[in-house]
């Protein structure tokens, strides 16, 4: 058995682990509200129309710099769930594929707000192409880790909280690929189902993580 002083040094560091993923995990429900309130407000913009434009075009115009710095926060609130999730998780259901995933997709999803502010420069043609690398990047890496992620934690006593999670972490993942190959739709509709879809998941999981941090 170990000693006292060791039972009571490994008893802080689950203390500072937890309020650790607490803190993301309240960063990425704050992330993950202002994206839907912010991207949500700026499709009443009358110069664009929302069922035909791709969310990237908001990243511009008027009230742009707010979506550009809801994309900024949901980038951080990214790389946190990376962390928060590998560690909330059971050491026999952690995946680092999963966190480095989502890690990668908060890493990307910055360079998609900053190359917009390229539009009309010299530098136009490689910030767009930069744009659409960095946006498929983002999709590609959540999309990947949302189910795994949804899956680990199905399996984990003290994360499972209902079919939801996986249910949404699938149905992106399905509408990725119909996203990608299927073009008898709007662009723009297609693309924001999956961002709601992915949101949806994301307050999930904040609310997961949240859970997480109060069990001992």
């Amino acid at each position: 058995m170990p000693p006292p002083s060791t039972i009571s040094g490994m008893q802080i560091g689950e203390t500072k682990k937890r309020r650790a993923i607490r803190a993301l995990g309240t960063l990425l429900l704050i992330a993950d509200l202002m994206f839907v309130l912010v991207c949500g407000a700026a499709q009443l913009r009358t110069d664009l129309d929302p069922l035909v434009t791709p969310l990237s075009a908001y990243l511009t115009g008027p009230g742009g710099e707010y979506v550009r710095a809801a994309y900024y926060l949901m980038a951080l609130g990214l790389l946190g769930l990376a962390w928060a999730s590998y560690f909330a998780t059971s050491a026999a259901q952690r995946s680092a594929l999963a966190a480095i995933l989502f890690a990668t997709a908060g890493i990307a999803l910055a360079p998609v707000a900053i190359t917009a502010l390229f539009a009309h420069t010299p530098n136009e043609e490689a910030a767009r192409f930069l744009h659409h690398i960095a946006a498929l990047i983002t999709f590609m890496c959540l999309c990947f880790g949302m189910p795994l992620l949804s899956m680990r934690w199905r399996r984990d006593p003290r994360l499972r909280g209902g079919s939801a999670g996986v249910v949404l972490a699938w149905a992106a993942f399905v509408w990725l690929w119909v996203y990608v190959i299927y073009h008898g739709l709007p662009s723009g509709t297609m693309q924001k189902v999956l961002i709601v879809l992915i949101l949806a998941w994301l307050g999930w999981t904040a609310r997961q993580l949240l859970r997480a941090s109060r069990s001992p």
